[in-house]
């Protein structure tokens, strides 16, 4: 991963505060808790609460059109980019799309396996549900659906996955190979995910949430700027000492960057433990962990974590006028060992 010059025109949010950045934004000021208690009448779960995205109707927003076998990870992403994309200019070839996960639709994949096991034959399955199967489902849908017919990738990278997206659709612009990237990341809240989570030891947070981000990413010049990104990168703790890499990381992306760590206005690290917060603290200095809200009141999002982590620095644009042109550091750690960083610049100033 390197250096980057793009910026980030346009973005959008769903998220258990609702739909669109004005209830992403008002429920993080607010302090808003979403957690709710699980469908008692349900398939049993390992969790007592989530966080799920109310409302949900994707016959609404799709006008009913193919929505019966779509799975939830793909329902969020459509609603998600119904908000952003401009079908007049934001669509055709000369769009890309790149749309971070975790593993896809758990519960799609983890249902054909039960089907498969269970059918008199193992090859006797629905075929309406079997693309839903796959990884890279979601950003399909969406690019189908909204006519995006240039680059379209599905990247799998834990709670990092929205700024590998980011880093992805800078190298596409860089390249020339497209003149504007919808880029970000989803997380669905399902039985088979709350299991998969809970046998893991992976929850970071108290309970499980869900939701996706996306941002439109464009050249300089293109439009007028939310946030420009500086620079993205990433590495991995092959010895399992997370913070330790947080810090190496962190200072790497801040080199690429050509900004020093007394420059960061602002720092949040999504999916973070204490420990990594602390090492990531004594990199930029403690107030800068004071100045963007935290997004726990929607739980643990998986991999929508860093995109979320992504929107509410953007959403702070409008909002505080202290934030433009200040720079803010983005890290996501993940318990597998990835670390992902990235430098925004504020727009507005």
């Amino acid at each position: 991963m390197s250096g980057t010059a793009a910026v980030i025109t346009g973005w959008s949010v769903v998220s258990p505060f609702g739909f669109g950045p004005k209830s992403y934004v008002d429920g993080l000021l607010d302090g808003d808790v979403t957690a709710r208690p699980v469908d008692a009448d349900g398939p049993p779960l390992p969790d007592a609460l989530a966080s799920t995205v109310p409302g949900l109707d994707p016959a609404a927003i799709l006008d009913g059109r193919g929505v019966r076998h779509l799975d939830r990870a793909s329902q969020l992403a459509l609603a998600t980019l119904s908000d952003l994309v401009d079908p007049g200019l934001d669509t055709g070839e000369r769009t890309g799309l790149v749309l971070g996960t975790a593993l896809g639709s758990v519960q799609t994949e983890m249902d054909h396996m039960r089907a498969s096991l269970r059918a008199r034959r193992p090859h006797l399955l629905d075929p309406k549900t079997l693309a839903s199967g796959t990884m890279n489902c979601a950003a399909a849908q969406c690019a189908i659906r909204f006519g995006i017919t240039g680059p379209n990738t599905t990247i799998a990278g834990g709670r990092a996955a929205g700024l590998h997206a980011l880093d992805y659709a800078c190298r596409l612009l860089a390249a020339g190979r497209a003149d504007r990237v919808i880029a970000g990341a989803v997380e669905e809240y399902t039985p088979a995910r709350a299991w998969l989570t809970h046998h893991a030891c992976s929850r970071r947070l108290e309970w499980l949430g869900e939701g996706s981000a996306v941002f439109r990413l464009e050249p300089p010049g293109a439009r007028e700027p939310l946030a420009h990104v500086l620079a993205v990168t990433g590495r991995v703790a092959v010895d399992h000492d997370l913070p330790a890499a947080v810090v190496a990381c962190g200072r790497d992306v801040l080199n690429r960057a050509g900004v020093g760590a007394a420059a960061v206005w602002a720092a949040v690290g999504a999916g973070s433990s204490l420990r990594e917060h602390a090492a990531l603290a004594g990199l930029v200095g403690p107030d800068a962990l004071t100045r963007i809200p935290d997004a726990e009141g929607i739980g643990d999002t998986g991999a929508a974590s860093a995109a979320f982590a992504v929107a509410t620095a953007l959403g702070l644009v409008g909002r505080w006028p202290e934030a433009a042109g200040r720079h803010v550091l983005v890290m996501a750690t993940d318990p597998n060992g990835a670390v992902s960083g990235a430098l925004l610049r504020l727009g507005g100033a």
